[in-house]
């Protein structure tokens, strides 16, 4: 069986440069990589900056919600993203 690292490098896009480091967890603005090394997540993408790995909140919303459904395309309505589009809106 491969590596991850040796799946990664034949199935993804090659457009970003790996790094040479394996990160396995995160919590708040921490990441842990595969040796449990401790790093500040100046690398995080715009899903977690402005909210942290791991929230308990958002985990918990998250788990909420993928019980019911994890995504709707656009071209059905959905109550949830109208309540969402609601708050931003309002």
């Amino acid at each position: 069986m491969p590596s991850p690292q040796e799946t990664e490098a034949l199935h993804t896009s090659g457009v970003y440069a790996k790094r040479n480091l394996t990160i396995v967890r995160g919590k708040g603005a921490l990441v842990w990589d595969d040796r449990g090394r401790e790093y500040v997540d100046c690398a995080a993408g715009h899903g977690v900056a402005g909210l942290g790995h791991s929230h308990p909140k958002v985990v918990q919303a998250i788990r909420e919600q993928a019980e019911k459904i994890i995504t709707c395309p656009e071209m059905f309505y959905n109550p949830v993203r109208a309540a969402l589009l609601e708050k931003l809106t309002a």
